[in-house]
């Protein structure tokens, strides 16, 4: 994109002790089998309902990047985006029983060249990370980017916002472009699974939701 079973199966009475055990006929071995074959399909359309629903949501949502804005301060060119809706009810849920959310940002520079591939001045990476601590109820997010002091909050909406904005971001010194030309500005943000074993189990039941990864945007600026 650029600006560009749980079931349990009653005891069955003898109706017809004429009918011999093995009788494949037997209208009570019959229904017996056909009750376990009934509850076994919903058992596993169960399962498979717990797996693909988190898959249909993250297709009906489209994470992406908004407020894309490019500036600068006497020094360095500085840039400012949001990620758009990246947390869900099922992620808020899972912030609160304590598994840390991670996002991830990519951001390279490109000098335009349209007689040849566009070169490459800068790449970038930087990370927000949010945990929640359910016994003094309070979040605590990390933007080393920013600043190596934790920012501690009790409001998930407030927790939550800041995970998704980056703002005043410098990302190149002014002296490194040149007067005149063409540049071009990538970014991507991805969320990352968080892979230790005691949340691991809780993860993989909505993996599709915990490692969606944007499009890349692209903003093209002269200097």
């Amino acid at each position: 994109m650029a600006e560009h079973l749980n079931f349990k199966i009653l005891p069955s009475k003898i109706i017809n002790t004429r009918h011999s055990p093995m009788d494949k006929t037997n209208p009570t071995r019959i229904n017996l089998r056909c009750n376990k074959r009934f509850f076994l399909f919903f058992f596993l359309l169960f399962i498979l309902a717990e797996i693909l629903i988190p898959s249909i949501t993250l297709a009906a949502r489209h994470v992406t990047l908004k407020n894309i804005f490019v500036a600068n301060t006497r020094d360095d060119l500085v840039l400012y985006f949001t990620v758009d809706d990246a947390f869900t009810e099922t992620i808020k849920e899972a912030l609160l029983k304590g598994v840390p959310a991670s996002f991830s940002f990519f951001i390279s520079i490109y000098r335009k060249n349209d007689a040849w591939l566009d070169q490459k001045v800068v790449e970038k990476e930087i990370f927000n990370t949010l945990k929640y601590n359910a016994l003094k109820q309070e979040f605590t997010l990390n933007r080393p980017w920013e600043s190596s002091r934790p920012f501690i909050t009790d409001s998930m909406e407030q927790a939550t916002a800041m995970m998704c904005d980056i703002y005043n971001l410098a990302i190149l010194p002014l002296e490194r472009l040149e007067k005149g030309e063409q540049y071009q500005i990538r970014i991507k943000a991805e969320m990352n699974r968080n892979t230790e074993s005691r949340y691991l189990q809780y993860v993989s039941l909505f993996i599709s939701l915990w490692n969606f990864k944007t499009d890349w945007h692209k903003v093209n600026i002269i200097y």
